[in-house]
């Protein structure tokens, strides 16, 4: 196996870098040591007014991308992968990918580049195009009084943000906007930051707890909330490049890591030389029974915490933990259906 990346690691990547406890027993047989990682149990919506809480079913982590990459790419090197770190992929192709350093001849091509990448213009995608459901991410690293033990989730108009502990006594803050609140930034982020700390005074209380942790922003590449098929071209997507959940619900990472297991059993029977175009389809129609419902569900929650006006309101209501569980259940699997997962790997392995 080849896992081609254009970074070496570790490297820093935009992310809420909270992991649901749907991905622990995966990293778990896996042998992944996530002990640098606090845990997380419990979520706080915090709005105008009012707040809301309630407790996971399990332990979640707080963990950076440039940790939990770093982990997951040296296990794959320890198991056998053939490492081309900090290459540059030029082309792709269904039997082979194009890097700066030469080109590697494929049996099956698996696409792990990211909710955005100019191989989905390549491949014709169709949300490449869409216009109007474009939103940027953006993040930076703090140090401050926490509670290591609790994620936030804050409100602004047409965005939200995410606060949560990571590894080092550190937190991430990280916030999801449209891109038609973004006209005149230019980029700016910290002049963005000031003006939603300006019109939202929970989120100056916030922000004001705390000191970078980092020199600046990292910010990303359009997100596109459209479907996405899983097979392109005859290229296996996963993660991000097979569909993408708000990140509110905190399952992003979670939800990538179990697309590539979902994918384990049709990508050993394309390499069996088995019916290629059936095993396409039939990859497609499991991705989509398996995570479709937990993204429509994550559309629906975006539009609420997207409106501080509304949110409040809706916080109003709830009285009860029982609208959490109810999200949690509708936004991630159980804990069984995850073990299932990882044993069909390590059957196929």
């Amino acid at each position: 196996m080849a896992l081609a990346d254009r970074d070496t690691f570790p490297r820093d990547k935009l992310c809420g870098e909270f992991l649901s406890y749907d991905a622990l027993p995966i990293l778990e047989a896996f042998g992944i040591d996530l002990s640098a990682a606090p845990t997380i149990d419990r979520c706080r919506v915090v709005g105008r007014r009012r707040t809301y809480e309630f407790d996971f079913p399990h332990p979640a982590r707080g963990i950076s991308r440039m940790l939990l990459d770093s982990l997951l790419f040296r296990h794959a090197v320890a198991c056998g992968a053939q490492a081309f770190e900090g290459s540059t992929v030029m082309d792709v192709a269904a039997d082979r990918i194009v890097t700066d350093r030469g080109e590697i001849a494929a049996r099956v091509v698996v696409g792990a580049w990211g909710r955005w990448g100019r191989f989905d213009a390549q491949l014709g995608r169709a949300f490449a195009r869409d216009r109007a459901h474009r939103h940027f991410g953006f993040k930076r690293h703090y140090r401050g009084p926490r509670d290591p033990h609790i994620i936030e989730l804050y409100s602004f108009d047409r965005g939200y943000l995410g606060v949560s502990a990571i590894e080092r006594d550190e937190t991430n803050i990280c916030g999801l906007v449209h891109a038609s609140r973004l006209a005149g930034h230019k980029g700016r982020w910290e002049a963005f930051v000031e003006q939603i700390r300006e019109e939202e005074p929970q989120l100056d209380a916030m922000y004001g707890r705390y000191t970078p942790a980092q020199e600046g922003f990292l910010s990303s590449e359009p997100v596109i909330f459209r479907a996405r098929s899983a097979v392109e071209g005859s290229i296996f997507m996963i993660g991000d490049a097979s569909g993408i959940i708000d990140p509110l619900t905190g399952n992003g990472m979670a939800m990538a890591i179990q697309s590539a297991l979902v994918a384990a059993p049709f990508i050993a029977r394309a390499l069996a030389n088995g019916h290629r175009r059936r095993v396409e389809d039939e990859y497609r129609q499991e991705h989509r029974a398996f995570f479709g419902p937990r993204v429509a569900w994550s559309r629906r929650v975006a539009f609420l915490l997207s409106r501080p006006a509304l949110l409040e309101t809706s916080l109003s209501l709830a009285r009860t933990p029982a609208a959490g569980q109810f999200l949690l259940g509708h936004t991630r699997v159980e804990r069984d259906e995850v073990i299932r997962l990882a044993d069909r790997w390590f059957s196929i392995e």
